[in-house]
């Protein structure tokens, strides 16, 4: 089996891992149940695993990691103008 094949499906399902929590956040205004040490933590693992795909040159570590990164900072906003 080809390890991108595993690399790709893993990105796919790690980005679709955040949208209800996202969607859900977005409809209901509600944010009391995030924190925002989670989110940090969450940021800096994300920030960490891009720089380790750089590194190695794995696309699918950029791109998963790129758009989750992208997703937190967007929770972070809504946690900021909800609260």
């Amino acid at each position: 089996m080809n390890p991108s094949i595993i690399g790709y499906t893993a990105a796919i399902f790690l980005v679709i891992s955040l949208l209800p929590q996202l969607l859900h956040t977005y409809k209901t205004k509600k944010v009391n149940d995030l924190s925002y040490l989670f989110l940090c933590l969450q940021i800096i693992t994300c920030i960490l695993f891009l720089i380790y795909g750089a590194l190695l040159e794995e696309v699918p570590l950029l791109l998963a990691n790129g758009c989750v990164l992208l997703q937190l900072v967007i929770l972070f906003y809504f946690k900021k103008i909800y609260s």
